[in-house]
């Protein structure tokens, strides 16, 4: 395992929805900010963010998805975080941000900004038309399409599948 394969695995991780609220953490992230995980559907990124400017910043910012924020822990004391942001919008139009968080060491370069090069700003799921599996689509507009799977494909139109393969 390479070693930012491991930094990813150590890293805490949480998801909020468009409105602020938490939705989900890692127990990395409860450990990092002073939290049980029962508690963090009861609160907000504003709750973790010393300044409000903060989220909203990255709340409206649509082509960056690599951020450094000041947050701060339960107990008040705050530091700088680097965070990468995952945008995935959700069939129903829900808009969820799936975050990783790295507390910046100012001793040592960040592991971030080489990670954050390869992971996606923005990722939508559909469903498949035929068997109901959530597949990756490039737009938002293919989410209301009526997309299907590869394995389906293959079923449904083995010619025009094929004919696919060997263009590539």
């Amino acid at each position: 395992m390479n070693t930012i394969e491991t930094n990813i695995m150590d890293m805490a991780c949480f998801e909020v929805s468009e409105h602020g609220r938490l939705v989900s953490a890692n127990k990395r992230f409860c450990k990092l900010f002073g939290f049980e995980e029962s508690e963090i559907p009861w609160h907000y990124i504003t709750d973790l963010c010393r300044h409000v400017e903060d989220w909203e910043s990255f709340r409206n910012s649509t082509d960056q998805h690599c951020f450094v924020i000041r947050m701060k822990n339960r107990k008040g004391r705050s530091f700088d975080c680097d965070v990468i942001r995952e945008t995935i919008q959700k069939p129903t139009g829900e808009i969820i941000f799936r975050n990783m968080v790295c507390r910046k060491d100012k001793a040592a370069p960040s592991s971030m900004e080489s990670f954050a090069v390869k992971t996606p700003a923005v990722v939508f799921l559909c469903r498949c038309a035929h068997c109901g599996e959530h597949i990756r689509v490039a737009t938002a507009a293919e989410t209301r399409l009526r997309m299907v799977c590869d394995k389906c494909a293959v079923k449904a139109y083995p010619e025009a599948y094929h004919v696919r393969e060997g263009q590539m």
